[in-house]
């Protein structure tokens, strides 16, 4: 423990009663650093939605809804992987700083260029059609904006990963600063989707780089880091796989609700969202601690371990979502016209059957997390893929019925994926007990304590 954390865990214990508070600093602190997440992205949504036209505001929803489909895919390929090598090592996560850092650095640059490819291509195709110009710009400003988002998300696990959660929150506050501040300055000079997308620009980078600042990535160990990775690349190759359908159903709907029923839909859809997101905030702050709990559990206790962390995983987030979500669906109407004015006051059901659809999606992340744990990489991807097309199936269904059918569709989506993870947990615990655990059977290395866990059942 060092600076700022170590301070803070003093500071506490100086108190009353501070001695029963130090063992939850950790917790406390990543709710403090979703939380700070969390009021940054509601507040500049806020902002943007009371400036920008729908089409204006389509314009974020949609390129927020590439950068998570890509923040999906950075966080299999390279958070995963690191979260298990690095929980499972026996230097606590001070290693990450290097060979990690770097590796993240260079998967970052491969990112900008991808999607200024895919920019490209959607300019040529969509030719000088003015109709589609908002999903046009939408992959521009996505080709600036997320490398910047996963510069900042992935030092903000380096430092969950070293015991750093104060520091973390720290990084988070100058986010939240740095993101409102910019929205509100730049909008005085263009009220643009441009001006929106600057605001996370600037945002990613300062929060990255007081990660960066607190935990130095020292020379360059690039070549490290790519032989690390590649005794997870099977893990890695499958967890990516299983996160393209995964994306589809959840943080990148917004695209698809777009191409479906154009920027109108997805205006009202991302402004829906805005509101419901604290919850996923929630989720992440949660998932920060008890993923890495979930993996040492299942080394030293096997999978009865394993069980109970992510049965007080369960237990917990029905708890903070479901008493956030009940809340916003109680009073959808005034908490609507309070954040957007009569904009979008009209969205007062959707709001509610939103709702009910993340308290699903958060009741879903700790099967995920039991799956990823025993590295049931293909048993998930296909799980998510017949996920994914159910949801495809629905939202066209639904189009006669406008927004109101997108989110009806949405709901029977994340409940037939609640069952089907379900289903899913027996049939991985199964396979782990008959001998199948470990590298999902051949895609990437056993926990190290593999033993232990196998006669800790």
């Amino acid at each position: 423990m060092r600076g700022l954390d170590a301070f803070a865990h003093r500071l506490i214990g100086a108190v009353p009663f501070g001695s029963r508070m130090q063992p939850h600093v950790a917790r406390l602190a990543a709710f403090g650093d979703q939380g700070l997440q969390g009021v940054a992205n509601l507040a500049v949504n806020i902002v943007l939605a009371r400036s920008l036209t729908h089409e204006g505001f389509a314009t974020i929803g949609t390129m927020l809804g590439v950068h998570y489909f890509v923040a999906s895919l950075h966080r299999t390929a390279i958070v995963l992987p690191f979260i298990l090598d690095v929980g499972q090592g026996d230097d606590g996560g001070t290693d990450a700083d290097g060979r990690w850092w770097w590796l993240n650095l260079a998967w970052l640059a491969a990112i900008a260029v991808c999607l200024a490819a895919i920019a490209g291509i959607a300019a040529w195709l969509g030719g000088p059609n003015e109709s589609n110009a908002w999903f046009v710009d939408a992959m521009a400003l996505a080709v600036l904006v997320t490398p910047a988002l996963q510069f900042y998300e992935f030092g903000r696990r380096c430092l969950f990963q070293a015991g750093l959660p104060v520091t973390a929150a720290l990084a988070s506050g100058c986010y939240l600063l740095a993101s409102l501040g910019l929205a509100l300055a730049l909008l005085r000079f263009d009220v643009s989707a441009t001006a929106g997308a600057a605001a996370w620009l600037g945002a990613g980078v300062l929060g990255g780089a007081v990660a960066a600042w607190a935990l130095p990535p020292g020379r360059p160990r690039l070549r490290e880091g790519f032989e690390i990775w590649s005794h997870n690349r099977g893990f890695a190759f499958w967890q990516t796989m299983t996160s393209i359908p995964h994306a589809i159903y959840n943080a990148s709907v917004v695209v698809l609700v777009g191409l479906i029923n154009g920027p109108l839909a997805a205006a009202a859809f991302n402004a829906a969202r805005s509101i419901t997101n604290p919850a996923v905030s929630m989720v992440t702050a949660v998932d920060s601690l008890d993923k890495p709990r979930a993996a040492r559990a299942l080394a030293s206790d096997g999978l009865a371990g394993l069980r109970q962390s992510v049965g007080k995983t369960r237990r917990l987030l029905a708890l903070v979502t479901g008493l956030y979500l009940g809340t916003l669906i109680i009073f959808a109407e005034p908490i609507l016209m309070a954040a957007f004015g009569p904009k979008y006051a009209d969205q007062t059901l959707e709001i509610r059957i939103l709702g009910l659809v993340f308290f699903a999606m958060c009741m879903n992340q700790p099967s995920d997390t039991f799956l990823i744990v025993l590295r049931a990489s293909r048993l998930l991807l296909t799980l998510r893929i017949v996920t994914a097309s159910v949801a495809v199936g629905f939202l066209l269904l639904a189009r006669p019925y406008g927004l109101v059918g997108c989110c009806l569709a949405l709901l029977a989506t994340h409940l037939f994926n609640l069952v089907a993870l379900r289903i899913g947990e027996r049939i991985a615990s199964r396979r782990f007990l008959d001998g199948g655990a470990g590298s999902d059977a051949r895609t990437g290395p056993a926990p190290r304590r593999y033993a232990a866990a196998r006669s800790g059942e």
